[in-house]
Order: structure tokens, then sequence, then C-alpha cells
């Protein structure tokens, strides 16, 4: 289906001006590589390509059948995909199980049945479908059509395309495929998964859930796939009032909180609890390399700073120890002790100003064997003065990419920035300074809280490969 290089969109119709281009609308406008075939009965002819009354008059069979059409049609659809021998089908339909009632229940039985008789392998219903940019096979408005290691498994059409997007945007990630299932006809997320795992253009798979049909299945592939390639899920549903939500969305059990507490735990997947945790973890893992463990060096300046990032550390089982004797009696040759502690957090404001002496620091720090990773905070709003217009915040940003990097001495290394006043002079520099960072490859995060919990998460990750 992911490489599919015919595509017939039974429903397609006229985009509305404004709105929604539809299923064979977006697949167009995407630039999709391979055949494509609207299928309408009322229509010559949409955006100037040729029109089909069914699937029966198309001159061949397709890779796969996108149906868009009301619910109480999708049965007569999918009989005829088994009379002409489509057998990949992406039911964008809604209005089955997921509504709970009963006629949408009866629908939904009605097409399984078809559906496993006829041998067909259905996406859906209730899905958005593919997103991939190798392709430019695309079920929404709008994506990068640049491909990139991550894959995306997706219960929630909606969640797809906001995840795809984030992590595009933010982080400059970007994806090999993404797929959205919805209700789980015959093609669930362990199916999918492993595929995935097969797929060479596949480095990290992540995952949002809400329900699955064979937990033991799910458990046996993500513990073996979780060694091969990181696994990160956003399993949604755990209250009581989130489960109530996952059952009127796609239908499904969602499943207790303790079973999937100890799911993550004999399988090693990464846990997240939301979509841009998910985004944050997929950049530490995409850029950090291998974390070998835990001990972190916190540099920035502020000593409430230096307070509150050592709450999160230990709220995230992210270890902030203190530095030995020895190591602090260097540092303080090169940190002057006026309002500056160095027991880590490591306040060196004048490092930060003179960055021959933030080099200095680093590779101490590093040569000591006291420290696996580090995490460097800049605060925007304090050095945004030093050059004119705020030219200063690219100094820095140049400086961590070159030498400063060079400095931790292989070690992981996170940059944060921390920016609070509400100026847009200020926040323009954001983006500068993550691409200069982020295209030498090291992580950036708007806040410390935010690159605590996604380091605690990798070294947590590489910790289990070395256990099992």
């Amino acid at each position: 289906m992911a490489h599919a290089k015919s595509v017939a969109v039974v429903g397609a119709s006229i985009p509305d001006e404004g709105g929604f281009a539809g299923m064979f609308g977006c697949m167009k406008k995407f630039g999709y590589r391979g055949r494509l075939y609207p299928v309408n009965p009322r229509l010559q002819e949409i955006d100037g390509v040729k029109a089909y009354p069914n699937l029966s008059a198309l001159p061949e069979p397709v890779d796969l059948v996108i149906i868009s059409v009301p619910g109480r049609l999708v049965p007569d659809i999918l009989k005829e995909c088994v009379a002409t021998g489509n057998r990949n089908i992406h039911i964008f339909s809604s209005g089955f199980k997921e509504t709970g009632e009963e006629e949408g229940i009866r629908l939904q039985r009605e097409i399984e049945t078809i559906a496993v008789e006829g041998g067909l392998r259905v996406i859906g219903p209730n899905c958005m479908g593919f997103y991939i940019p190798e392709m430019r096979m695309l079920t929404w408005e709008s994506a990068s059509t640049e491909s990139g290691p991550v894959s995306l498994i997706s219960q929630s059409g909606g969640n797809a395309q906001d995840f795809s997007n984030y992590l595009t945007d933010q982080y400059k990630i970007h994806f090999s495929k993404s797929i959205s299932y919805g209700n789980a006809l015959t093609v669930d997320s362990t199916d999918l998964l492993d595929y995935l795992a097969r797929d060479e253009q596949t480095r990290i798979i992540t995952m949002y859930l809400e329900g699955v049909k064979d937990g033991r299945l799910l458990l046996d592939l993500v513990k073996r796939i979780n060694r091969q390639k990181p696994v990160i899920i956003y399993k949604s549903g755990l209250t009581e009032s989130g489960a109530r939500a996952v059952a009127s969305h796609t239908g499904s059990l969602a499943g207790g909180e303790k079973i999937w507490k100890a799911f993550f735990r004999q399988t090693g997947a990464v846990s997240v609890e939301s979509l841009e945790e998910m985004a944050d973890v997929t950049q530490a893992l995409h850029r950090l390399g291998r974390v070998r463990g835990s001990k972190t060096a916190v540099l920035g300046f502020g000593g409430g700073i230096g307070v509150s990032v050592a709450d999160n550390c230990a709220q995230a089982n992210l270890e902030l120890p203190a530095l030995s004797p020895r190591l602090m009696r260097e540092l303080r040759k090169l940190i002057p002790p006026a309002g500056a502690m160095i027991r880590n957090p490591i306040d060196a404001a004048i490092a930060f100003v003179q960055l021959h002496l933030l080099g200095e620091v680093l590779q101490l720090v590093a040569r000591s064997g006291e420290i696996d990773n580090f995490i460097i905070s800049v605060p925007f709003d304090w050095l945004f003065k030093r050059e004119p217009g705020g030219a200063y915040l690219k100094t820095i940003a140049s400086y961590l990419a070159g030498d400063g990097q060079k400095h931790v001495l292989g070690k992981p290394m996170m940059v944060v920035s921390r920016q609070y006043e509400s100026s847009e002079e200020i926040r323009k520099w954001i983006p500068v300074f993550k691409n200069i960072l982020m295209s030498a490859g090291i992580p950036v995060y708007e806040g410390l809280p935010r690159a605590v919990r996604a380091l605690a998460k990798t070294a947590k990750y590489y910790e289990y490969q070395l256990d099992k």
C-alpha cells in the first residue's frame, strides 16, 4: 500500500472553493507520482483528469482504492473491490463502530465480513490514511515533500497530521511514512509495526495508540523491534474519562494504566504523554547519538534557574551529580566566585560572554569522567544586547555548533533557549539559533523541562538496551 503505483479514489469530487480538497484533490495537489483515477458516476472529469463511473470501468486493477463516500455506501464499494480484484483499501468514510450506535456497529460488522471473506487488506474506516513523501502520497492538505528517518503509526488522523507537521516545522526532521489506521478493520497497529520493522528507510518508529486488538502480539513485536529501532509510544485513554473518549473516537478498548506501565517496563519502548513530548524525544534520539549514562551537567546562569532544573532532573529521574571537590577547584580557576555556583548546575555567566572560557569549562568537565551528558541553557533576554540587533545570539549558536561541540569530546550535548520577555525582536532569533545548531546535529529545545525529560527518556532507552 505504501508504495502504491496506482490509486483510485471512489467518491472523488470537485473541491469546494476554500474548503477541503478531498482525497483526490489532496493527492493530485501533492504531486502523486503514480497513476491517479477519480471514480464518480456523476462526473466526466475532475480537475482535468478523466473520471470513471465505477471500479469496473478502470483500465487496470489498482494498488490502492481510497473510499470516500457516505458510510452506508461502503459495503457495496467493498463488494466491487472484491469483484474487480482490488485488494488494498483505505476507507476514509466514518459512521461505523466509533459512533457507539447500533447502526454504526452493525455497519462495521457488515464491512468486516465482506473484507475478511473477500481477502481485503483495509486501512480504516474512519482514518486519514497515508503520507508517503517519496511517493508524493498525501490525504490531507499540506506537508513537507522531503523524506526522512521517522515513521508514524497513528490511530488518529488528526494526530497523524499534527505530529507530522509539528516534527517537521519545529525540529526539521522529516518522515519516511505516516499512516493513520482508524478503526483497524483488518489492518491493525501490529501489522503496520511489523512492516516498519522491515522498512530500511525507517530508523525511528513513533506511535499514537488508543487501543489494540492483540496486546500480547504488540508486546512481543515492540520488545523485538525496540532492539533494532527506537519505538516511541503515546498511549492515550489511560484514565476513565480518556477511555470513554477513545471508545467514541475509534471504538477501541483502551486498556488500564497498570497494564500499560507493565508493557513499557517489559518492552523498553519510550512512553510519552503528548505529541509535543513525542517530538522532543524523537529529536533527542535522532540527533544525540548513543547516550551512555544519565549523569548530566547543566551549564547556564542564574541561581533560581539552577534550583528549578535540579527539581526537573529529580522528577524525570535524570542524574544531576554534584561535582567532585577536585573538579570544582579547577572550575573555580575559570569562574569567579561572585554569584556563581559550580556544584552542578554550573552557574557560568562569564563563560557566556567570554566564549573561550565556555570551551575551557566544557572540556574540563568532559575530561573529568564525572559526566555523561551536557545541557547548555542560553538566556536570550540577558544576552540579546551584547551585539547590535541581537546578533550575539547567532554568535553563541555558531560557537556551540563548532568549537563548543568539539570541547565536549563526543559526549551528547543539548542546547536550550530561554526567552521570557514579550519582545518580538528577541523571539525572531529563536529559529536562527535553532537552525544553526540543528544543522550541526545538536538538539535544541525551548525551556529546560522539555530538554530534561527528552534526555532522561533517551538515557532510559539506551539503559534498557544494556540491561537486557
